[in-house]
């Protein structure tokens, strides 16, 4: 069993290292934020399989250097934490969704718990209660993570970003219940000793996962984007037809200005305001304001 559990860890990091190499090359062209924060969670997925790994490697090893136990616990402390910050931050960027103040505040209040949580669970050994409290916050975490994608499932246009969040909705909705029983193992008498779940949590998820990264990224990242500095591009513009006046009206409806005040600023009426708007809805193939933001804002340079 451990030698299975070993390639999936071995072939999971290579993965790993063709997703976030792709990755790389294609946010040198396009400069997307949402690619940006998606290489940052790649790497922080990254690093927590070389935890696995090395936590494989000094419980089987015959002789073990001192360093590999604190450099195992290490990068599950640094992957943990980050890849909770850059999990929520690019799903809300993914969706085009705004990032408020407040947002912000409690984003950052989750991961500092957590950064400081597992600092004294590994720096102190404490008791099994408090790291029993922390993989909960993981959880949390990740089921925050599922509420958005399914709450904003339905306003997704984009094609190829629908097919791929569906997809790792799926994986994640399939996978999460094995990485809870075999993060709480220890702790359930029944399932204790039962190996199976090393294998089927996290060094298979991570090894999906990676793999899915790179059609992803490969076919929703690798084009150029919709928006830069709040201006549509000339791709955009092109690629569905969108003509000047369609494109001030759009820049200032994702900006959350009514059509009156659209009306005012461009010196036109709120009826041709709103012929414009039934025109670009069609073009786009939206149905509202809320749809024509996560299409634009989820590609953005």
């Amino acid at each position: 069993m451990k030698d299975i559990y070993l390639l999936f860890c071995i072939i999971s990091l290579f993965a790993g290292v063709s997703s976030i190499s792709i990755s790389c090359f294609i946010y040198n062209s396009t400069k997307k934020k949402a690619l940006k924060l998606f290489i940052a969670l790649n790497l922080s997925f990254f690093v927590i399989q070389n935890s696995i790994a090395l936590g494989l490697y000094s419980k089987y090893a015959d002789q073990v250097s001192s360093f590999i136990p604190f450099l195992y616990k290490l990068l599950d402390f640094l992957g943990t934490s980050f890849s909770s910050l850059f999990g929520v931050f690019f799903i809300n960027y993914l969706f085009g969704l705004e990032i408020t103040n407040i947002k912000k505040k409690i984003f950052l209040s989750i991961f500092t718990f957590q950064f400081t949580g597992l600092a004294i669970y590994y720096l102190f050994e404490t008791h099994y209660i408090f790291k029993f409290i922390m993989r909960a916050s993981i959880f949390i975490v990740i089921l925050y993570e599922l509420y958005v994608g399914l709450k904003n499932f339905k306003q997704v246009v984009n094609k190829d970003l629908k097919q791929a969040i569906k997809s790792f909705l799926l994986i994640t909705i399939i996978f999460l219940p094995f990485m809870i029983l075999e993060s709480y193992k220890p702790y359930i008498q029944l399932i204790k000793n039962i190996e199976l779940f090393k294998i089927t949590s996290l060094p298979s998820y991570f090894l999906i996962i990676n793999i899915f990264n790179l059609i992803f990224v490969l076919k929703y990242f690798n084009t150029p984007s919709f928006i830069a500095n709040n201006k549509l591009t000339d791709y955009f513009k092109q690629k569905y037809d969108i003509t000047e006046k369609q494109s001030e009206i759009i820049e200032l409806m994702i900006e959350g200005i009514t059509y009156k005040q659209i009306a005012e600023k461009l010196f036109i009426s709120p009826k041709t305001v709103d012929n414009h708007v039934q025109n670009i809805y069609k073009k786009l193939n939206v149905n509202s304001k809320m749809q024509l933001s996560h299409f634009v804002r989820s590609n953005e340079k």
